[in-house]
C-alpha cells in the first residue's frame, strides 16, 4: 500500500480503521450476511458483552446498522446487524497489455459501477489519466460520493521481483516494469493504492463473489494475454514468500505450448486467416463454435493437463477454476478436456480437484483488486 486512508475512515485514535476484533465482526457480516449479536458471539467464540462493546463503535461510525427487531420465540426480540453498503466504496482496476477494466464495490462487496476500455497508452502518466477519468465517470454514473472512496486496488499482469510493489510485466508494459507502482500511481490518482498481480487478485475476486465462495481451497487459472493464476488456501489468499504463488506458466517445460489467449489469437490469425488485430478484437468478436479453435485446444490440452495435475498433486484443492478473460463457452470446453494424472492404487484414485469455469460475469481481477482496499481497511 502507498498513501494513507482518508481521515474520516479512522477510529477515534486516529491510527487505525478497525481493531482486529472489529475486523472479525465485519468479515463475518460480509461473508454470512445479517446476524444477531448472539449469532456473532457464537461464531466468534467471544462473550456476548464483548460483542456488544465491539459493535457499538461500528454502529456509531455508520459502518453497521441494526435492523427491525424480530421475534425469536420466548424472550426479547432479536435485532440483526448488517453492513451499511453505502458507507464506503473501493475501486478495482485490472491492467493488461491491451485493456483496462474497472469496477466499484460498495462496503457489502456488491458491484455498483463498472467500465472497460482499450488501454489508451502504456505510458504511465497517460494510463493514470485514463484510469482517473474512468473512476470519475463510473462514480458519477453510480451517484457515489468520492469522499467515501477507501482506496484503489490495481491488478497488473506480471510477477514480483521481491522488492515492494515492483513487477516484471510483459514487454508490452515496459514503462510499468521494475518501478514502485504503488507509490507512482498513488501520486497520480490521489489516494491510497494497492498493487498485486492479476492472477492473485482474480483469485480473491473468485473467493469473494464467485465459485470460490463455497470452496476453502482452490486454484485459479488466469487466461489473458499471458497465463498464470492464484491460490486460495483455507479461505485466505496464499501469495507466497515473494507474492508469486500461482505463476503456473512456469510449471511448463521450455517449448511446451503456453495456453494463453494471445497464443489463441495468433493461431487463429496465422493458421486460419481470422481478422483479429489484437486480443480485444478477438474477444469482442469471439465465436465459441469456430471449428478452428479445436486445433488450439489440441495443442494446449497437454500443457493444461500437466499444470492441473501438478496443482492437484501439490495443493490438493477443492477446485481448479478457469477464469480471467476466458470466454465462458471456451472455459466449458477446456474444463471438459483436462485430464489429471491420477493412477489408481488398490482400485482407488486419489481424491482430486473438480475443474470448473469461473462463475463471475464481471472481470475477476478488477473485483479482486477492489477487495484489496476493503480488506485492508475493514475485513483483513
Amino acid at each position: 500500500m502507498a498513501g494513507d486512508f482518508p481521515a474520516h475512515f479512522l477510529r477515534d485514535d486516529g491510527k487505525r480503521t478497525a481493531t482486529a476484533n472489529e475486523r472479525v465482526v465485519m468479515d463475518l457480516l460480509h461473508r454470512q450476511g445479517p446476524a444477531s449479536r448472539a449469532d456473532l458471539a457464537r461464531l466468534t467464540g467471544l462473550a456476548p458483552h464483548s460483542i456488544t462493546r465491539l459493535v457499538e463503535p461500528l454502529l456509531d461510525r455508520g459502518l453497521v446498522r441494526e435492523g427491525t427487531p424480530q421475534p425469536m420465540g420466548v424472550g426479547k426480540p432479536s435485532t440483526r446487524l448488517a453492513i451499511v453498503a453505502d458507507a464506503a466504496f473501493s475501486v478495482g482496476v485490472s491492467v493488461t497489455t491491451d485493456s483496462v477494466a474497472l469496477v466499484l464495490l460498495d462496503l457489502s462487496g456488491a458491484v455498483v459501477g463498472r467500465a472497460t476500455a482499450p488501454l489508451a497508452s502504456v505510458d504511465l502518466d497517460v494510463a493514470a489519466q485514463q484510469i482517473a477519468a474512468m473512476i470519475d465517470t463510473a462514480a458519477t454514473t453510480a451517484a457515489l460520493d468520492l469522499a467515501r472512496r477507501v482506496g484503489i486496488g490495481i491488478g497488473v499482469t506480471g510477477y514480483f521481483i521481491g522488492d515492494g510493489a515492483r513487477l516484471n510485466p510483459p514487454a508490452q508494459l515496459d514503462p510499468w516494469a521494475l518501478v514502485p507502482l504503488d507509490t507512482m500511481l498513488a501520486e497520480r490518482l490521489g489516494g491510497p493504492v494497492w498493487i498485486d498481480n492479476d492472477g492473485n487478485v482474480a483469485a480473491v475476486g473468485e473467493m469473494m463473489l464467485g465459485a470460490g465462495r463455497d470452496a476453502r481451497d482452490f486454484a485459479y487459472l488466469y487466461f489473458a494475454a499471458g497465463f498464470g493464476g492464484g491460490v486460495v488456501a483455507d479461505g485466505m489468499p496464499m501469495r507466497g514468500t515473494h507474492g508469486n504463488a500461482g505463476e503456473f506458466a512456469s510449471i511448463l517445460p521450455e517449448g511446451w505450448p503456453q495456453p494463453n489467449l494471445e497464443s489463441l489469437r495468433r493461431f487463429l490469425v496465422e493458421q486460419h486467416c481470422r481478422d483479429y488485430p489484437d486480443l480485444h478484437a478477438m474477444l469482442a468478436g469471439f465465436d465459441p463454435h469456430d471449428p478452428a479453435i479445436d486445433g488450439w485446444l489440441d495443442a494446449c490440452t497437454p500443457s493444461l493437463n500437466l499444470v492441473a495435475s501438478a496443482i492437484s498433486a501439490t495443493l490438493d484443492p477443492n477446485l481448479i477454476v478457469l477464469g480471467g478473460r476466458l470466454p465462458p463457452a471456451l472455459a466449458e470446453r477446456i474444463a471438459a478436456r483436462i485430464r489429471l494424472t491420477n493412477p489408481a492404487r488398490r482400485g482407488h484414485h486419489r481424491p482430486a480437484a473438480r475443474i470448473v469455469p469461473s462463475t463471475l460475469t464481471e472481470d475477476a481481477a478488477a473485483i479482486g483488486a477492489a477487495m484489496l482496499p476493503l480488506r485492508a481497511a475493514f475485513f483483513g
